[in-house]
C-alpha cells in the first residue's frame, strides 16, 4: 500500500483510487479489511462528496472480514461519516471506541468536529498522532478549524503553518492562505504578510484568480494592520483586477478598497466603493457596510446621507455595532447644529457601550455654550472610556488640554502630561500639533521650566 499512501499523500488520487478499487477486488480476509478501510478513509477526504464512497467502502471490508465492525478504525470511520449524515451526538458516540490507533483517532476528531464539538476534537488534535503523511497534514489543518471555530485567531494560524509545512503542491498553498487569513484576524499583520509571501513563491504559476485575488485582499489587509495604505491600496487593486479577469466578486474587496481609501484621507472616492460593497453584500454584512459608507458619507461631509444611511443600519436590531453608530449620529446631528438630538443619541451611545465618543459629543455640546467646567468632565470621561490612539481618544485629550487652557491653564502639570501623551498620534503638519506644543510649553513656564516635553 506504499504507492497508494505516496499517491494520497501527493494528491494523485486516480491512481490511489484505481490501486485500491484493483487491490480489494483480488484481497480476501483481513487484507480486504485493511484495503476497504483504506478506500473509505481516501473517500472521507471528500467530505460529503464522499459519504456513498466510505459507506460502500465499509460495506464490502465487512462483507470480506465479518470481523471488522469491532476495529477501531472502522468504527471511527463510520461514526464520522454518520455525523457528516447528520446524525445525534449520542448516536455517534456510541460508535466511537476508547482506543489509543492514530487513524481511528483522527477520524474521531473529524467526526467530534462534524458534531460541532470543536474543544473535543481539541483534546485529541493536540496529542502526538502517529499518522500516514496524507492525514497527518490533515490533522493539523483540523486542528486549525478547531482554533478557529473556538475564536483563537493565533493558535489556528500556527497550526495551518504546520500543515503548510507537511503538505505539498496546492495543499500547501491553500493551508497558507489559511494561515495568512487567521493571522490577519489576530491582528497580526507581519506575519500574514511573511506567509503571503511564501504562498506566492510556492506556487504563483499555478494561481487561478480566485486565488489570487483572495491573496491579494488578504495582503491588503495585513498592510493596513502595519498601517501601509498606500501598499494597501496597490493590493486591493490587484484583487479588484483578478475580479475582473474572472474571480468570483467579494463582498470583503469594495469593503477593503473603502477602508483603505479611508485610511489615505479620500473619503469622497471611498464612498464608491462603500456602496459596491453595499450591493454586494449578504443580509447578514449589510448593516456593517452600510455603516462604513455612513462614517465615509460623515467625513466627506455629506451629512444628509450619513445620518439617513445610520438611521437605516440602527433599524437593524441584530447589529452588534449599536452604540458606534449612535456615537456616529451624535456627530453627524452636532456637525448640523441640531445640539438637541445629538445629545440624545450620544446618551444612546454610551448607554450602548460606546462612552468616548458619547462623552467626546457632550462635552463638544458644553464647549459651545462656554460651559468650560461641564465640557471638562465630559472630555476627561471620553479620555478615560476611549482605547489610547484611537480618534475619539486623540480628540478627547486635545479637547481637555484647550479647556484646561480656556479655564486660565489650570493644572498646567496636565497640560503638559496629556500634551506629551497626545502628540506621538498626531502628523506634525496638523494645526493641533502646533497647538498642543504651545500650551504644553506655556504651561511648563508656569511650572517653573520644569518639564521638557519628549
Amino acid at each position: 500500500m506504499r504507492v497508494v499512501l505516496e499517491a494520497l499523500h501527493q494528491g494523485d488520487y486516480d491512481t490511489a483510487f484505481d490501486v485500491l478499487v484493483r487491490t480489494l477486488a483480488l484481497a480476501q480476509g483481513e487484507e480486504a479489511a485493511e484495503v476497504a478501510m483504506l478506500l473509505a478513509e481516501a473517500y472521507s477526504l471528500y467530505g460529503e462528496g464522499g459519504i456513498e464512497g466510505v459507506n460502500r467502502a465499509l460495506e464490502e471490508g465487512l462483507e470480506s472480514s465479518p470481523g471488522l465492525e469491532a476495529h477501531p478504525r472502522y468504527r471511527s470511520l463510520l461514526g464520522e461519516v454518520r455525523a457528516l449524515e447528520g446524525a445525534s451526538e449520542e448516536d455517534v458516540r456510541r460508535l466511537l471506541p476508547e482506543t489509543d490507533d492514530p487513524q481511528a483517532l483522527y477520524h474521531q476528531a473529524q467526526a467530534l468536529m462534524y458534531l460541532g464539538l470543536a474543544e473535543e476534537a481539541l483534546g485529541i488534535l493536540e496529542r502526538p498522532l502517529e499518522l500516514p503523511a496524507f492525514l497527518r497534514w490533515r490533522a493539523h489543518t483540523l486542528r486549525g478549524k478547531a482554533y478557529e471555530r473556538l475564536g483563537k485567531a493565533a493558535e489556528a494560524a500556527w497550526a495551518y503553518k504546520e500543515a503548510a509545512r507537511l503538505a505539498v503542491g496546492m495543499e500547501r498553498y491553500w493551508n497558507l492562505i489559511d494561515a495568512a487569513a487567521m493571522f490577519v484576524e489576530a491582528g497580526m499583520g507581519q506575519e500574514a504578510l511573511e506567509t503571503l509571501h511564501e504562498a506566492a513563491s510556492e506556487i504563483l504559476e499555478m494561481e487561478d484568480p480566485e486565488d489570487a485575488a483572495t491573496r491579494f485582499y488578504l495582503e491588503a489587509r495585513s498592510h493596513l494592520l502595519l498601517g501601509n495604505p498606500g501598499l494597501a491600496l496597490e493590493a486591493i487593486q490587484r484583487a479588484l483586477e483578478r475580479e475582473r479577469q474572472g474571480a468570483e466578486p467579494a463582498y470583503g474587496t469594495p469593503l477593503v478598497h473603502g477602508q483603505t481609501l479611508m485610511q489615505l484621507g479620500q473619503p469622497a472616492e471611498a464612498v464608491e466603493a462603500f456602496r459596491e460593497a453595499v450591493r454586494r453584500a449578504e443580509p447578514s454584512e449589510r448593516s456593517y457596510a452600510l455603516h462604513e459608507l455612513a462614517v465615509a458619507y460623515l467625513e466627506a461631509g455629506k451629512l444628509a446621507d450619513a445620518e439617513a444611511t445610520l438611521r437605516e443600519v440602527l433599524r437593524d436590531p441584530e447589529y452588534g455595532y449599536q452604540g458606534e453608530a449612535y456615537g456616529d449620529l451624535a456627530e453627524t446631528l452636532y456637525r448640523q447644529g441640531r445640539y438637541e438630538e445629538a445629545e440624545q443619541a450620544a446618551r444612546q451611545a454610551i448607554l450602548l457601550g460606546n462612552a468616548g465618543a458619547g462623552y467626546l459629543i457632550l462635552g463638544n455640546l458644553a464647549y459651545d455654550l462656554m460651559h468650560y467646567e461641564e465640557a471638562l468632565e465630559h472630555y476627561t470621561k471620553a479620555c478615560e472610556e476611549a482605547p489610547e490612539g484611537s480618534r475619539d481618544w486623540i480628540t478627547a485629550q486635545q479637547m481637555v488640554v484647550d479647556t484646561l487652557a480656556q479655564l486660565g491653564f489650570r493644572r498646567p502639570e496636565e497640560i503638559v502630561s496629556r500634551s506629551e501623551a497626545v502628540l506621538p498620534y498626531i502628523h506634525p503638519s496638523d494645526e493641533w500639533h502646533q497647538t498642543l506644543s504651545s500650551y504644553a510649553e506655556r504651561a511648563r513656564n508656569l511650572m517653573g521650566g520644569s518639564r521638557t516635553l519628549n
